[in-house]
């Protein structure tokens, strides 16, 4: 982890990466001739069950460096980076990262979260369970 963030007790808020969405970053990379490039992830409020997934591709690097900073943590698993500002790690933390394959299509998707109540049949917005997160 690239710039680690805690939470007020002092505990590590982190998500996993699949090897599935490690390896898509990575073909990414290659193709793009990006080896900087990385997964942002963000959480904001929106959708039709209050919170919705902002996923977007990042280069960092150069101009984009303001990516790293003490607002974000890189996650890192085989040369594949997500970036998560801290304000939403602390929504995401314990969940998982993947790569899906559905019948709409493949994307990257947030799995496993602990904190999330219920979500939409896209699975891009969400309800948290506040009472647990806190």
């Amino acid at each position: 982890i690239i710039n680690p963030i805690h939470d007020d007790s002092n505990k590590l808020l982190k998500v996993g990466i699949t090897q599935l969405a490690s390896k898509k970053l990575n073909e990414i990379m290659i193709a793009d001739n990006s080896p900087n490039l990385a997964l942002k992830i963000n959480v904001e409020s929106g959708g039709c069950h209050g919170f919705q997934y902002i996923l977007s591709l990042s280069d960092v690097n150069g101009d984009n460096m303001e990516l790293v900073d003490t607002e974000n943590s890189i996650f890192l698993r085989d040369g594949a980076k997500v970036i998560i500002d801290k304000s939403s790690l602390e929504i995401l933390k314990e969940s998982t990262i993947d790569y899906v394959h559905e019948l709409i299509g493949s994307q990257f998707k947030v799995v496993d979260s602990p904190y999330t109540t219920s979500s939409c049949g896209c699975g891009s917005s969400f309800d948290v369970d506040f009472e647990k997160l806190s």
